[in-house]
């Protein structure tokens, strides 16, 4: 049977002790006693999890509100979803603990989890503070841009001086909130410094509807550029018209390269830190932090001609687009996001950078706009108080600039070799567009393209195409279930070389996750390759692969695979390909269910597809029934006597003296069902190494074998010759035996044991001379007639007779003895018990019965029964069976004959002939068997 890996039970109970540890930081803080032991206990999880003998650690992920360990999904408690989703809009994909982690680290981790209200993106930056320095712990983030951890914070920005320009901070907030307004606002800068400085403003007529202006901009002219001749004035709507890139544009004339708009890198970096500035001014309500700073003409003035000209030309698009657009705080973020994809988007489609330079760039631009972001969030600030989790503004920024590349753009970008630089989420978006509209081969390649990218050369490429494959399982499997199996073979084939750590824990959680997904979907083919990879990771890797198989869910889902062959009947090749490859697990399910059949084609259809799988499946049976653990070699024999009954023939008797008496029972039991041809000489066999308590019964399987080969030894028996501890109770289900062979052979035997006499009565038992004599009903019916007159027996004795076995019955069981329902109850009570029991018995046979109990005993249990028949008392030894819904039932292993005779006389006295030819005739299923017997 399968162990239960304690790594794995570790590490899950580390993660609910994390966070325990967590709730209770924010509770009681950091240095309360119960934070503290809660944190030396989850540190003791932890080394449990990963020991310092161990080369693999541990890699706890989130992806939206589920977490998962080593690629393995958690089923946690709201509280581990909540730590699942602050863990994901912080934009921290996983956390990678190593063998060397410290308990320092481990305390430097819990302690940046913030302990009042936060924004997650803090998180992720403290997160990063904190472990700067550390080796055991390693941060991943999902957001697919680079960083560099030694650019400084772009927070000079935010600290500049500004200054009011009017009293009226809800009149200013209008205009810093309106395009409109902005773009007047530029106009007056551009001319109040085009009075000193001729030939550098852009021409502009018209102020604020309601004559507010600032006064330094009463008189704006017209006046040439830098570039080229004087322009006329352009309004915002003419700028709208010119509107999508950098190029030619108001005041910008025509030449070879680039347009005079263009903007260079360090351009771009001022115009955001300009952007922040104002974002500060409009926060004060126009007031600077010290009321002296300088103003917001002041600033716009500062900036060069050609920073002023993008900014007006970007508001009027963002004009143009929502003309009746009311004033909002968002404008400014609006404007910081639209020029930085703008000029990301340009210099990519130029072919001045590639993808994943694009995404450095943006990622440093994204400095500048968070800290506008920070100035203007109140609005975030209350739906994070809420509990709301937002989208990182990484995220948000990358998503814009995708929906800003061309087509063209998009597409060749995820069929070259740098496919890995695109988030998982706009592969996703872009191939379900193109599944959309019936371009399902391009979306094919995309997709096959990005798994080739877990084999780059770059080890940030196989980092995030790992990462990204984890999050696209479901993609793949939708579009095209082969691809789920290429996607793992290129993480398969990868595990096998790879030799970073870091990079060995992603790729396993990426190939666990297709894995799962797989299974999930019924991808047999998939499921096939990835169990042939997990073998050749095994010749390298022992290790590795030991974890792989517990966690791939594949051999979990085993049941249900094994009841959908069974369902279908005709078993698909894939999923018998999977069954073959995992043989110990199916043929361990295979087995129960074979045990539990109580139709014989059932039995049948299992024990053929036992058999197509092959002979290391069948081989695995052999290997436990010979020398496995006693529970285990106990399931196996049903299946492997009906499959390869001369291995269980060679390996049984050997064992099964050794065994329990329950487990003998329960072996003696899967024979007789399993149908097996030669099982009638595998429980010859058996006969003398079980215990006497077991001998009746197999005696009364062999005989309902009818194999003529038991002949002689149940003759010697019935004669007595007994095996050693057994009593007359054999002789007489050994003569009940005979009479189902119907051998005349035995017609001498079983009339010398009817007709012999002494000098006062008969020489044998009467119970022994009714069972011969109803056995010479069958096998000789004149002789019987004949002699029962001078029988002393009668006709009452004679009439539960032993049941006939129907030889094509559809059940793999057959009552025995005909089953009577007792007119008034029986009450029996245990005498070899520690704690006696009391039993009332309402339905009972010459083999047993139903009672209820009045405390629960293990089936098994033998028990010396004593039943009150009024003023009289029976006596018999039982073994307890199997509970049936408010009743046990209990078999009758051992009796002394007079007392079966009491027994007999008082089935017959309940007995009607309506009642008996009802539960004669009807055929048992496995619930029933032992009640039947």
């Amino acid at each position: 049977m399968k162990a239960v890996d304690p790594k794995t039970t570790a590490a899950r109970a580390f993660v609910r002790s994390l966070n325990i540890l967590l709730k209770f930081a924010r509770l009681y803080g950091y240095d309360h006693v119960r934070t503290v032991e809660q944190f030396d206990s989850a540190w003791r999880e932890l080394r449990t999890a990963i020991p310092d003998s161990t080369d693999a650690g541990l890699l706890l992920a989130a992806t939206g509100s589920q977490l998962l360990l080593d690629g393995v999904p958690l089923e946690g408690a709201p509280a581990e979803k909540q730590f699942a989703e602050l863990l994901s809009a912080a934009g921290v994909g996983s956390v990678q603990f190593f063998p060397s982690i410290a308990q320092d680290e481990l305390n430097r981790f819990v302690r940046a989890f913030p302990t009042g209200k936060s924004k997650p993106a803090e998180l992720a930056l403290q997160l990063k503070a904190a472990l700067a320095s550390a080796r055991g712990i390693r941060i991943n983030e999902i957001c697919f841009v680079a960083t560099d951890s030694r650019a400084k914070e772009a927070g000079m920005a935010a600290q500049l001086a500004v200054v009011s320009l009017g009293g009226d901070s809800d009149q200013f907030n209008r205009w810093m909130n309106d395009p409109q307004k902005l773009l007047e606002m530029i106009a007056a800068a551009q001319g109040s410094k085009g009075a000193d400085a001729p030939g550098t403003a852009i021409g502009f007529t018209g102020g604020p509807a309601d004559g507010s202006a600032p006064a330094s901009s009463g008189e704006i002219g017209n006046a040439s550029v830098e570039n080229g001749p004087a322009s006329n004035a352009s309004s915002p709507s003419s700028q709208a018209d010119s509107a999508g890139g950098f190029g030619p544009g108001a005041g910008a004339g025509p030449g070879p390269g680039r347009g005079s708009l263009e903007p260079s890198e360090a351009e771009m970096y001022r115009i955001l830190t300009a952007l922040t500035s104002f974002g500060q001014v409009a926060a004060t309500g126009g007031a600077g932090p010290s009321g002296s700073g300088p103003g917001i003409h002041e600033e716009l003035s500062q900036l060069p001609v050609r920073a002023q000209d993008i900014l007006k030309q970007a508001l009027a698009e963002l004009a143009a687009k929502a003309p009746d657009h009311k004033p909002d705080q968002s404008v400014l973020i609006q404007l910081a996001e639209h020029l930085a994809i703008r000029f990301a988007l340009e210099r990519f489609e130029r072919g001045e950078v590639k993808v994943n330079a694009v995404r450095q760039m943006l990622d440093r631009m994204n400095h500048e706009i968070e800290n506008l972001r920070k100035i203007l969030g109140a609005h975030e600030d209350k739906m994070s108080d809420a509990g709301l989790l937002l989208e990182s503004h990484r995220e948000i920024l990358d998503r814009q600039f995708w929906a800003a590349v061309p087509e063209s753009g998009k597409r060749s970008v995820l069929l070259s070799e740098e496919a890995w630089c695109i988030p998982p989420k706009n592969v996703q978006s872009y191939v379900n567009d193109l599944i959309k509209r019936g371009e399902v081969a391009e979306a094919v390649s995309i997709l096959q393209n990005y798994a080739a990218c877990a084999e780059s050369e770059d080890s940030d490429g196989r980092k995030k195409a790992a990462v990204g494959l984890s999050q696209l399982a479901e993609l793949y499997a939708k579009t095209d279930p082969k691809l789920l199996g290429e996607a793992l073979r290129h993480l398969g084939l990868r595990l096998s070389v790879e030799q970073d750590a870091e990079l060995q824990a992603l790729v396993s959680a990426a190939f666990v996750r297709l894995s799962q997904q797989a299974a999930t979907d019924r991808c047999f083919p998939a499921m096939e390759q990835a169990l042939d990879l997990v073998a050749g990771v095994e010749t390298q890797r022992p290790g590795i692969a030991q974890t792989l198989r517990g966690k791939m869910g594949i051999e979990e889902r085993i049941p249900e695979f094994v009841e959908e062959a069974l369902r279908a009947r005709q078993t698909s090749s894939g999923l018998t390909n999977v069954l073959k490859l995992l043989p110990q697990s199916t043929m361990e399910q295979l087995a129960s269910r074979f045990n539990r059949c109580s139709l014989r084609d059932d039995a049948e259809h299992i024990a053929n597809l036992a058999t197509d799988l092959g002979e290391e499946a069948v081989q695995y049976l052999r290997s436990t029934v010979r020398g496995g653990p006693v529970p285990e070699a106990t399931e196996m024999v049903g299946l492997l006597s009906k499959i390869d009954p001369q291995a269980v023939e060679v390996f049984l008797p050997g064992r099964i003296k050794s065994f329990p008496r329950i487990s003998q029972d329960r072996v003696v039991r899967q024979l007789s069902s399993s149908g097996a041809p030669g099982r009638c000489r595998i429980l010859l066999k058996l006969l003398d190494h079980v215990d006497p308590l077991v001998m009746p019964m197999v005696i009364d399987e062999i005989g309902v074998t009818a194999d003529r080969e038991a002949l002689g030894r149940l003759m010697n028996i019935v004669d007595g010759d007994l095996p050693a501890g057994a009593g007359p109770f054999l002789r007489v289900r050994a003569t009940e035996a005979l009479g189902r062979i119907h051998a005349p052979e035995s017609v001498a035997a079983l009339k010398r044991i009817v007709e012999t006499k002494k000098v006062f009565g008969w020489a044998h038992p009467q119970e022994l001379r009714i069972a011969a004599l109803q056995a010479l009903e069958k096998l000789d019916p004149p002789w019987a007639r004949q002699f029962f007159a001078k029988s002393g027996l009668s006709r009452t004795d004679l009439t539960l007779a032993p049941l006939e076995m129907a030889a094509n019955c559809k059940f793999v069981r057959q009552r025995r003895h005909t089953r009577i329902r007792l007119q008034k109850p029986v009450v029996a009570f245990s005498m070899n018990l520690n704690q006696n029991c009391r039993m009332e018995i309402r339905t009972v046979s010459l083999a047993g019965g139903l009672a209820t109990i009045d405390r629960h005993l293990p089936p098994g249990t033998p028990v010396q029964l004593k039943m009150q028949l009024g003023l009289r008392n029976l006596q018999a030894t039982a073994l307890l069976r199997d509970y049936r819904g408010q009743g046990m039932s209990f078999e009758i292993v051992d009796m002394n004959l007079e007392e079966r005779g009491k027994l007999r006389r008082l089935l017959a006295d309940n007995m009607s002939p309506a009642g008996a030819e009802e539960e004669t005739a009807k055929p048992i299923v496995a619930s029933d068997v032992v009640a039947a017997r």
